[in-house]
């Protein structure tokens, strides 16, 4: 007998019931019910059995979830690539230090996390550590620390005293000094740092540090002493002493004594006084140096353009050098052009500029093979094609806007632009490092002759800052020519000496004579005025006592520099009415003047390159 209840169908959670609406007939399918049952049943097993494996995953992985993940950081040396014991990481958890491997773990509150990380000795650095990357780091600092030690090369003792300088990529610097025992240390070492050590006594040495920490060093001597004096024992005051490398020069004492430091690798020096012949003498193991020197007077003549161009002229003059007591010759070398094939960049810019005649060279054999001394002339200031080809360094004209220009209509270059200075230095050490013995400025000044009421100089046109230009570019020149082995000397207007200001343009006495070996004052008694010298008349009548007056005057400006004096002479004769002739007699008056004050020499002017030889003693 069928029961009257109706069945129950499992819903999805145990327990809940449904009513399930009669069927349509009363019968009941015995199979039909197993698979309905079978369709309910493997659900809730499955569910009754992953709900305690879940269950119990969450409870072994909600502590692993919720701790901060850890990354190790490995600190070497940049340079050796070995581990840092003890370096010091700081990160937002806070800091701990590397172990024995140099190694350390640590914790990321974040997906990337800054750490710095510094070690004594060591530059420290900020990084940014991210543990979606690597959980393994490894961080290279770089040595910062220079130590080391300075000795004597001979006596392998410290050197104390020695300035150490360290030199950043940018030039800045920070510099210490030796301890008793030579040693020295730097804690704060830029990258690609350069360390320059330097003491008087022993020169100056520059390393690159490169991957060092540690640069020791062993240095030569370089001081030199000695004594100059002259060949009958008297002691020479005032001579320089160069290292024949350009290292170093000094100057010699009232006694003659001289120490020459802060020079490297010397192995010769070059000894010279005005009124001397130079020597160049080796440097010995003792160090020590005795220079006797000659005494030396250059008389010479005067070689132009025309003289240089023509044989025969040219030839005139090394015979009176070879039959008369001249003994050299001053060559014009850059005179609106240059006459030899210079190799100064500035020059060869400027178009028609150098124009050869001569091979320096060769002419330089020539005279040497006469023992004739070579003074090579370059007019400075006065230069028409640089004006020309660079406006830009030219005095300029208020009015007209273009070139100012002299009584002559020549143009000249502004004395103020230290670019001139420069150009013409590097040619003076051209022509010293040719060969010649002496390089002589020549109008090294402001333009005097024209309306300078419409010059524009572009500055403070005042004695004050004229003076600083014309003994700023000396400076330069003088530098430049005695480091190439010549001497230098200067060409300047004789009214100095008699009235001591800078007359307009830019010379005094004062400043020019200590910065050359020799001083050239044009004494021509035909360009003075009546009332310069104390004579009854024009000053051109008077040619003895007009070199005499203007030499002894010279030295109420800077006394005891009769020796510097190298004076121009008059051989011609100045062509206009009223001016007495030149002859010997006159040429010879104003030679025996000058020998009279104490020169050490004197040059003969004539335009032409033709002389009063007869004026002239024998050989």
């Amino acid at each position: 007998m069928q029961s009257r209840l109706s069945p129950v169908r499992f819903g999805r959670a145990a327990g809940r019931t449904q009513s399930v609406p009669p069927q349509r007939n009363n019968r009941t399918d015995p199979l039909k019910s197993n698979r309905q049952w079978s369709q309910v049943s493997w659900p809730v097993s499955i569910l009754f059995f992953a709900v305690p494996v879940v269950l119990a995953l969450f409870t072994f992985l909600v502590p692993r979830l919720s701790a901060t993940p850890e990354v190790a950081v490995r600190v070497t040396d940049r340079y050796t690539g070995q581990q840092i014991s003890g370096a010091l990481v700081q990160g937002e958890q806070g800091a701990v230090n590397t172990g024995p491997d140099g190694t350390v773990r640590i914790e990321l509150p974040n997906n990337s996390s800054t750490v710095t990380i510094q070690a004594p000795g060591y530059e420290a650095i900020s990084t940014t550590l991210s543990r979606d990357r690597s959980t393994d780091w490894q961080v290279a600092l770089r040595p910062n620390v220079l130590s080391g030690r300075i000795v004597d090369e001979e006596t392998s003792a410290g050197i104390a005293g020695a300035t150490v300088a360290m030199i950043a990529p940018d030039n800045t610097e920070q510099a210490t000094t030796t301890d008793a025992d030579g040693r020295y240390q730097f804690n704060s070492v830029p990258e690609d740092a350069t360390v320059r050590f330097s003491s008087a006594d022993y020169g100056i040495t520059e390393e690159p540090v490169s991957e060092r920490t540690e640069i020791n060093l062993t240095m030569r001597p370089s001081f030199v002493t000695g004594t100059v004096t002259e060949a009958t024992g008297a002691p020479i005051a005032g001579a320089r002493v160069a290292a024949a490398n350009g290292s170093a020069e000094s100057v010699s004492g009232l006694d003659g004594t001289f120490r020459l430091t802060g020079g490297t690798d010397v192995m010769e020096v070059l000894v010279s006084a005005p009124g001397y012949a130079g020597q160049t003498l080796p440097v010995d193991s003792s160090r020590k140096v005795t220079a006797a020197l000659d005494t030396e007077k250059i008389r010479a003549v005067y070689a132009n353009l025309g003289v240089l161009s023509d044989p025969e002229r040219w030839n005139r003059l090394i015979e009176i050098a070879d039959t008369t007591e001249i003994n050299a010759i001053v060559i014009d070398v850059k005179q609106d052009t240059i006459y030899y094939d210079t190799q100064v960049p500035f020059y060869r810019g400027i178009d028609g500029m150098v124009t050869p005649i001569f091979d320096p060279k060769e002419l330089l054999a020539e005279l040497e093979d006469h023992g004739i001394y070579s003074i090579a002339r370059m007019v400075v200031f006065k230069d028409p094609l640089v004006a020309e080809g660079r406006p830009d360094l030219a005095v300029r004209d208020e009015v007209t806007g273009g070139p100012w220009l002299d009584m002559n209509a020549t143009p000249w270059v502004n004395a103020f632009n230290q670019e001139l200075w420069e150009a013409n230095a590097d040619l003076g050490a051209e022509l010293g490092q040719l060969g010649f013995d002496e390089v002589q400025y020549d109008y090294i000044r402001f333009p005097s002759d024209g309306d300078l009421r419409t010059a524009d100089f572009g500055n403070d046109y005042s004695e004050e800052n004229r003076r600083a230009a014309i003994a700023g570019a000396v400076a330069v020149g003088s530098e430049k020519v005695r480091a190439a082995g010549a001497a230098f000397s200067i060409d300047l207007f004789p009214i100095i000496a008699l009235l001591g200001d800078d007359q307009g343009i830019g010379q005094t006495l004062q400043d020019l004579t200590p910065l050359a070996d020799y001083v050239s004052l044009m004494i021509y008694p035909s360009h003075f005025e009546e009332g310069n010298i104390p004579v009854d008349g024009h000053p051109n009548d008077f040619p003895a006592e007009t070199v005499t007056y203007t030499l002894e005057r010279s030295q109420e400006w800077v006394p005891g520099t009769m020796k510097k004096m190298r004076p121009w002479l008059q051989d011609f004769t100045y062509p206009l009415e009223g001016y007495s002739a030149y002859g010997p007699t006159e040429v010879r008056a104003q030679i025996d003047a000058a020998e009279a004050q104490g020169v050490s020499g004197w040059l003969l002017w004539n335009a032409a390159g033709e002389f009063e030889v007869s004026a002239l003693s024998p050989d």
